[in-house]
């Protein structure tokens, strides 16, 4: 973090600087930094809302999908979602916090290095496991039913916090304390951003390279697998349609079950078979024997539905967060010649991937009244 201008000393500093008093730099740095956390504290209060939401959201997500009797893949996949959200919940951000608390006073590089790993184990686990999604999603749709099996399911979201495991390890050697210039002669200033040790390195950019690779891999493999399974859909309906213009004999009547993508189920959470291929019987009215024919049957469930929501929501909160990230490596001095309500704004979209942690309980929420009656159901046997 850095201060836009020199530190503008109070006239009673002066006053006691001419008595032959000298500057107490501890005192200064600690008032410029009470200064600046005063004014990242809308930023501080974001983060604390969502970790309040994030924590107890993902927490009722975990009871209720663990407690399933019957479980499908997708159930599996929300799982591993809420456990990696849940991690950066409680370890990712409370050091946030004190980092936005003590912007040039942040003496824990430990803490720091742990911090950005956590973080980016779960942005990177959370991106395989959605692709992971994705790929189910059109498995049950375009395949007719098909799905990955439990076991699948385990060894996919298993293998995605692995992968994280073994790509978030720079985040902890390209991190820690950076020294910050805040114009006070000998302050011990330490920041939580990139290390002292690796400012002129090429490892930072490699750093951010591999995180933009990860988003850029998510968002070009979901757009289109999600592109083709809309289009599936979409070709289903079209041939629906001209089936029932044309194939209207007045002799024969033919029965066709059709079930409309909109149409949802009051199963439980994440039980769906969004494509089937069925017989359907062909009555004749002269009394002849029924003909059977394949009818494929295409449903977008509710669970589809969440996923795609969950999904672009993941991919619009990363993005002021890169665009910043991009800005801050390409324009030097970027943070330098910020206003205090510009370096605000700032930290906002340093922390907008943040809402991550919190948006996906609130979607299953608002979109899945089964996961509602659940929630409910956990608090009364609680009380």
């Amino acid at each position: 973090m850095n201060e836009t201008s020199t530190i503008n000393i109070s006239k009673s500093t002066e006053a006691s600087n001419i008595n032959g008093t000298d500057w107490d730099p501890d005192i200064l740095l600690k008032e410029l930094n009470d200064k600046t956390a005063l004014r990242f504290l809308p930023v501080i209060l974001y983060m604390g809302i969502l970790l309040l939401v994030g924590t107890l959201g993902n927490v009722m997500v975990l009871v209720v999908y663990s407690r399933k009797r019957i479980k499908y893949s997708s159930d599996y996949f929300i799982l591993n979602l809420a456990f990696l959200d849940l991690l950066t919940c409680v370890i990712g951000v409370p050091v946030e916090i004190a980092d936005l608390r003590y912007p040039y006073m942040f003496y824990a590089p430990a803490a720091c290095k742990l911090l950005r790993t956590v973080e980016s184990l779960s942005s990177m686990g959370s991106s395989l496991t959605l692709m992971a999604i994705a790929r189910d999603r059109y498995k049950r749709i375009c395949k007719l039913g098909e799905r990955f099996s439990n076991e699948n399911a385990k060894r996919l979201c298993l293998g995605a916090i692995l992968v994280g495991v073994l790509t978030c390890w720079p985040a902890g050697v390209v991190f820690g304390k950076k020294t910050v210039d805040v114009g006070i002669p000998g302050a011990n200033t330490a920041d939580c951003s990139t290390a002292d040790e690796m400012r002129n390195t090429i490892y930072p950019l490699l750093y951010y390279a591999l995180v933009m690779l990860y988003f850029l891999t998510c968002l070009v493999f979901v757009t289109f697998v999600y592109v083709r399974i809309s289009i599936y859909i979409r070709r289903g309906r079209s041939t629906e349609r001209k089936r029932k213009r044309h194939v209207a004999p007045p002799v024969s009547s033919i029965s066709l079950r059709h079930i409309s993508e909109e149409q949802t189920t009051h199963t439980d959470p994440g039980q769906e078979c969004e494509a089937s291929r069925e017989p359907t019987a062909v009555t004749s009215n002269t009394g002849s024997k029924p003909k059977g024919r394949m009818v494929n049957t295409i449903k977008v469930t509710r669970t589809t539905t969440i996923f795609v929501v969950v999904t672009v929501a993941f991919i619009v909160s990363y993005l002021p967060f890169l665009v910043v990230m991009v800005t801050r490596n390409i324009k030097k001095n970027f943070e330098d010649i910020l206003s205090p309500a510009a370096e605000v704004f700032y930290k906002f979209c340093l922390k907008s991937y943040f809402i991550n942690i919190a948006i996906n309980p609130v979607i299953y929420s608002f979109l899945n009244s089964n996961f509602r009656s659940e929630v409910i159901k956990v608090l009364k046997c609680r009380r």
